[in-house]
Formats: structure tokens, sequence, C-alpha cells
């Protein structure tokens, strides 16, 4: 395929990336790079030399930062649910109904062991949001 057959395919469907500049590349010594590294710290050293050349001049998107995980937090909503006389009621009343001893409508025996899977999936995300097994919580 000719060149300029390509370059009008790529054109016309869209496929031609616009240009991105040329990186701007200089020259170090070991020791100014080790000195740049140390002044860096922990940020990544492009990052770095970009904020002393360009200073307050911040053209770049900041990352998006995750939200930060609170596992005290955590920790106290799996102990209250944990604790919690709703959640061992809920079960007693599915237990209770399984077994006859408790009169439901088919609606709501559904409702009750929906919300007891809820309240299991949801004390099973804790336990893996704060790293544990299943088996060290009670």
């Amino acid at each position: 395929m000719s060149s300029s057959i390509k370059r009008s395919f790529d054109h016309s469907s869209g496929a031609v990336k616009p240009k991105r500049p040329a990186p701007f590349s200089i020259r170090l010594s070991g020791d100014e790079r080790a000195v740049l590294k140390r002044r860096a710290g922990n940020k990544p050293l492009g990052a770095y030399v970009r904020a002393k050349l360009l200073g307050d001049e911040e053209t770049r998107r900041k990352p998006s930062r995750a939200p930060s995980i609170d596992y005290a937090l955590l920790g106290q909503v799996l102990g209250m649910l944990g604790k919690s006389e709703q959640v061992r009621c809920l079960f007693l009343l599915a237990v209770a109904a399984k077994a006859d001893r408790l009169e439901l409508k088919d609606e709501d025996l559904t409702a009750l062991n929906e919300a007891c899977e809820d309240i299991h999936d949801m004390r099973g995300m804790l336990v893996k949001a704060l790293g544990l097994k299943a088996g060290n919580v009670k």
C-alpha cells in the first residue's frame, strides 16, 4: 500500500493520532542525578524536576487519590455487627421459619432470607477490607 493511500485511509478512518511534542531531555552526570534524586525524596524524579522548573504553574492533572481507609472504623462496624441483637433476631426468625415454628408468607420469608444473606455478605466484605480471615472474627 503506498504511503499516500495509507495516509488518506488513516485520515478518513480517524486513525491519525495527534502528534505529541517530543520529550525534553537533559544529560546529567551521575552526581547531579544523585543530588536531584535525594532532593526529590519520595516524589518521582520527573515530577520533582517539573515542579522546580515550572514552580506554581501546574499544568498537569493531579492523580486522583483513592479514599483513605479507616481500619479502626471498619473494625468498629464489624464489632457492632457481631454484637447486634438485630442480627441475632433475624437469624433466629429465619431458623424458626425454616423449622416451621413461625408462619410467614413466602415473600416475607424470601425477604428475611435475603436480609440474612446481605448481613453475611456485609460481614464478609468488612473482614476482607480489614485483611482478616473469616475464621478470625466471631
